[in-house]
């Protein structure tokens, strides 16, 4: 509904000792004879602490802003207002991710991420971005609207822009804080930015219902933010800029801009592709099926991003060997949430629907049960992606992002000229899975120790699915 905000604090203590990343295996090591009394793995800690903070902020921004949606368009707003404001999401995000340098990436995993030179560079090479973006999607507000014949779009396009260059303004603390997995007030912050940003969407839409509330609200929320990251972080800002931060900074945002590029274009661009195709009622529902699966899994993501990745990158650059047998950990744990995330949407998805949004958004349930699978298999290959950034290479990523673009855009074609809307949405789903295959030739190379239980884990998700998949069929 809103825009996306950044997440991140908690107190925690550096890793220094073996880490169970599954909390259940975790807490029954803890429980197994011998070790009772044992104090917790420092590090262990370190990844519940941050990982409960990450899901109280990140994954109750997520309740909040997919609860805030159901709530509008059960009662103010219909399909073609959010068919509207996804077209201006998406150009916006768009035009984000197509100059994504990797700025908090680098910090987190840099060695010189703890210095003030370093930070303060990266902040104002952010800003600096933020400002440029912003000029430019005022520019390409007017043929953006034309393009797909709705006057309505320049002026919403133009004021959602501001969201990304105050975006760029965000103290650089936040990364510092994402470092060292301290989670715990920034996401406070960002839950109650989500908060702010819904209640001025809430009196928009009840005084003037339209797209206009869904715009500004995420405007507000945006700027609650930035305003107050400056007044709760730790890293003043000033003009200070280092030469040799910049290079680097720069150097490694090469690679992650073409990952988040292709990224872009084999995913978020799909809604610019259907959106050109298919009315506005359609989009609308398309775009709240894809709400409503999205965050269902963006919490998990986010810890895997904020919790798992700087813990992991650091047991990397300390013992490889180590990672490679924790990351095993990590895999059949997510593979545990991945199934049960995936027979939910499958056997659920229509009469979750048919209860929350009523009979207006009926379509929304086949999607839901579509973009939901695809939601579990990007959760799935989330942590293989992350792994393989502790070892500091983005390019299989980046391959993986280009192998989604050829198949979606044969698919797509094909889909939308000889089976529709729905044989669309089925390219859609099923999309993730070549984006995966160069994942898996990464971690054979990097960590060959993890393939076993990776290979067996993605063909027991796919077993599931297809089990879920059969048994409406059985009932009948």
């Amino acid at each position: 509904m809103l825009g996306s905000l950044p997440v991140v604090e908690c107190e925690a203590t550096p890793a220094d000792e073996g880490v169970f990343w599954n909390w259940a295996s975790a807490i029954a090591a803890v429980m197994a004879p011998g070790r009772r009394g044992k104090s917790f793995s420092r590090t262990f800690r370190t990844a519940l602490h941050g990982g409960t903070w990450t899901l109280i902020g990140y994954g109750g921004t997520q309740l909040l802003r997919t609860g805030g949606t159901i709530i509008l368009a059960r009662l103010l707003l219909g399909p073609k207002e959010f068919g509207l404001v996804a077209l201006v999401n998406v150009f916006l995000g768009g035009l984000d991710m197509l100059s994504d340098l990797g700025i908090g990436m680098d910090v987190v995993q840099h060695r010189r991420g703890d210095d003030p030179d370093f930070i303060n560079t990266a902040f104002l090479i952010q800003a600096g971005r933020g400002l440029v973006l912003w000029a430019i999607a005022t520019l390409l507000a007017f043929p953006f609207a034309r393009f797909y014949n709705q006057p309505a779009l320049v002026w919403l396009a133009m004021v959602g822009a501001i969201s990304i260059g105050l975006r760029g303004l965000t103290n650089g603390s936040v990364w510092t804080m994402t470092r060292h997995v301290q989670l715990r007030k920034l996401s406070i912050l960002t839950l109650v930015g989500e908060g702010v940003g819904f209640l001025v969407t809430l009196a928009w839409a009840l005084a003037y219902p339209g797209a206009w509330a869904l715009v500004l609200g995420r405007v507000a929320g945006t700027l609650f933010f930035v305003a107050a990251s400056h007044f709760v972080m730790a890293h003043p800002v000033s003009t200070r800029w280092d030469r040799q931060s910049a290079r680097e900074i720069l150097y490694f945002g090469g690679g992650i801009l073409i990952s988040t590029s292709t990224y872009f274009l084999a995913g978020e661009a799909e809604r610019l592709v259907v959106g050109k195709f298919v009315s506005l009622v359609e989009l609308g529902c398309f775009s709240l099926a894809l709400t409503i699966s999205s965050a269902s899994t963006a919490g998990l993501r986010q810890v895997i991003g904020q919790v798992f990745f700087p813990l992991m990158a650091e047991r990397v650059r300390s013992d490889p060997a180590m990672a490679a047998r924790q990351f095993r950990s990590v895999r059949l744990g997510v593979l545990a949430v991945s199934v049960g995330l995936g027979l939910t949407f499958i056997l659920g998805s229509r009469w979750v629907v048919a209860l929350l949004l009523g009979p207006k958004y009926a379509m929304t349930g086949w999607i839901l049960q579509l973009l939901g699978s695809r939601a579990v298999l990007e959760l799935f290959t989330a942590a293989t992606a992350s792994m393989l950034f502790t070892a500091g290479t983005s390019r299989y990523a980046a391959i993986g992002n280009v192998l989604r673009i050829i198949f979606l855009a044969g698919g797509l074609a094909v889909a939308l000229s000889h089976f529709g809307f729905r044989g669309a949405v089925w390219v859609l789903a099923v999309a993730p899975i070549p984006a995966y295959l160069p994942l898996v030739v990464g971690l054979r190379k990097h960590f060959p120790a993890a393939l076993r239980v990776e290979l067996a884990s993605f063909a027991a998700l796919l077993a599931s699915a297809m089990l879920a998949a059969g048994i409406p069929l059985l009932i009948r």
